[in-house]
């Protein structure tokens, strides 16, 4: 057998490389023909990937024919034949009909990561329609998400001059927030090894799925008053950062097969490590999983949506502080942990449990009540301006404000590191000038 150097179908001639162009570096000729040994190696290739109804009769008749024909074997252990790549309105790609991108133009304009994700995200049974519309909406759906957690993190680290240790524990975490999500994380980690291994790119979307609504949605946002110069010190704050670096860095790790160069800049600018593809994939560790938690976490997370929605009916901001919420209907008495998470979520003085009542709130708005939830929206405006004058959030200031709840000048002032409130026709924050 030899290979003949002009062919006249390109497929054809890919789909015989097995064996036309392993060559042995030893002799420099066809290892096929010269060194099966060395050409076994090689052969069958682990894993192949092309569209599966643009080749069937070339590439793929090529490939399974001759490794039919000469070794009875199959050429591949493992194929992913996908859809086609169509244009965002559904329609094939053609440049006589102006709808088709070019790859550097849409790298550039794109990103090579977001354009990686939309791939390994989309179902290969069906087709996969591209453009940037979509790459938008990719964006914005996950990575800008993933990126605002890393920030946040990078953000209050720096302003309480945090930095990871090698003696974080997560088996000794006690907050029920950390332990939820280290043991969510440990379940992730242990899907997208195990479909990894099976060549499944698809598990992007169970790492999507966790940045989006465990990590940003729930963790970070329910644990934004652990760090920070306003919060306290001590265990829950340390713990706080650890378990948020731990995750961010244990994502990098799972991400970077499938966005290679965000993961980079994250891990590398987190750990300080010459590159997150040098480092080990993360392994699970079975103990930290824990479902009966994760369980009542879903319950706590059903109350809550639940809260929410009769808040909305009733047209009462969250902000605005409650005597008491009831739940236990179709549910089972949660720890306290959770139930001071719930209570916190839903911004009530005490949750309290009855077997037979549907989710429900005790209305009453005491006049303290509504100095508080007053005290809570001045609070939210002062941070507004402060993110509006571009003053930074370890920086104090001092507020000018038409009127405060005097019951809660200090809490306005502990939450915003606001020096001093001075009375002003309008609200307006000024820098507080260090000597």
């Amino acid at each position: 057998m030899s290979r003949i150097c002009d062919v006249g179908n390109p497929w054809l001639d890919a789909g015989i490389v097995a064996f036309s162009t392993y060559v042995d570096p030893k002799t420099n000729k066809v290892s096929y023909l010269t060194d099966r040994a060395y050409w076994q190696d090689w052969f069958p290739a682990d894993f192949i990937t092309e569209s599966f109804p643009g080749q069937f009769k070339n590439w793929f008749y090529s490939l399974i024919a001759m490794s039919t024909g000469l070794v009875n074997q199959a050429p591949f252990r493992n194929l992913l034949g996908h859809g086609l790549v169509k244009d965002e309105k559904g329609e094939e790609m053609h440049k006589s009909k102006g709808n088709s991108i070019e790859f550097n133009e849409a790298a550039e304009k794109i990103g090579v990561d977001v354009m990686r994700w939309i791939y390994v995200t989309q179902n290969p049974e069906y087709n996969l329609n591209f453009g940037y519309h979509l790459a938008d909406e990719v964006r914005k759906r996950f990575f800008l998400i993933w990126w605002n957690v890393y920030n946040f993190f990078i953000t209050y680290a720096n302003i309480d001059k945090w930095g990871p240790s090698d003696k974080f524990e997560p088996n000794k975490l006690t907050n029920v927030l950390d332990l939820w999500v280290i043991s969510r994380l440990q379940g992730l980690t242990k899907t997208v090894s195990g479909r990894l291994e099976k060549y499944d790119s698809t598990v992007a979307r169970e790492i999507e799925a966790f940045v989006i609504n465990d990590l940003s949605t729930w963790y970070v946002r329910r644990g934004r008053g652990r760090v920070g110069l306003a919060a306290p010190g001590g265990d829950s704050k340390n713990d706080a950062y650890g378990t948020l670096y731990y995750c961010l860095t244990t994502l990098c790790s799972l991400t970077a097969p499938f966005a290679p160069f965000i993961s980079e800049e994250m891990y590398k600018n987190l750990t300080g490590e010459e590159s997150v593809h040098l480092a080990s994939f993360p392994d699970y560790e079975t103990k930290l999983i824990d479902k009966k938690l994760e369980d009542q976490m879903g319950q706590v997370r059903s109350l809550v949506e639940a809260g929410h929605a009769l808040r909305k009916e009733k047209g009462v901001k969250v902000r605005q502080p409650l005597v008491s919420f009831t739940y236990g209907k179709k549910t089972t008495r949660l720890p306290d942990g959770l139930e001071e998470l719930l209570t916190a979520e839903l911004n009530v003085k005490k949750v309290e449990y009855d077997l037979k009542a549907d989710p429900s709130y005790d209305w009453e708005i005491t006049a303290q009540l509504k100095e508080e939830g007053e005290a809570r929206e001045l609070i939210r405006l002062i941070q507004e301006k402060r993110k509006e004058a571009g003053v930074s959030f370890d920086e104090l200031i001092i507020a000018h404000l038409p009127s405060w709840p005097k019951n809660f000048e200090r809490l306005i002032k502990q939450e915003t590191l606001t020096r001093e409130l001075i009375l002003s026709n309008k609200i307006s924050i000024k820098k507080l000038t260090r000597n």
